[in-house]
């Protein structure tokens, strides 16, 4: 995969999670979040600052993992990653926070389902983005 090609599935893949979880967070779970406000960070600039370059790193894991685990570069295939790498995800955040502090069930679980949803899209722009060149056929000799 070529440099510039990575960098634009990146940059897709990261301007679509800023407004993803902009509008999850912010406003689909917004009462839910609020209930766990006081086990947050007062951080301000400082936590975005991270919470975005933790996002651009996602991202960047993503487009690599993508790249070298597919093979035919379909929609479908994406989708399919992107299921993969949510349940992994998944696994190592939602739930287990979930364990670690007193969050909501239901919280949590609503997390899961966004996040899977977030990461078969993220699959779908991969494949988009990334898909094979076509080549044209060269001239017979």
């Amino acid at each position: 995969m070529k440099g510039i090609r990575f960098f634009a599935a990146w940059a897709a893949l990261f301007g679509f999670a800023v407004a993803w979880n902009g509008v999850v967070h912010l406003v689909v779970l917004a009462d839910q979040n609020a209930a766990i406000a006081h086990l947050r960070r007062n951080g301000g600039a400082k936590t975005l600052a991270l919470s975005l370059l933790l996002t651009a790193a996602v991202c960047a894991v993503f487009v690599f993992g993508y790249a070298r685990a597919t093979k035919s570069g379909s929609i479908r295939e994406g989708v399919a990653f992107g299921g993969y790498f949510a349940v992994f995800a998944g696994l190592l955040v939602d739930f287990n926070q979930y364990l670690l502090y007193p969050l909501p069930g239901k919280l949590v679980v609503a997390w899961f389902l966004s996040g899977l949803a977030e990461f078969c899209l993220y699959g779908a722009i991969a494949a988009v983005v990334l898909r094979p060149l076509k080549r044209a056929p060269s001239p017979e000799r």
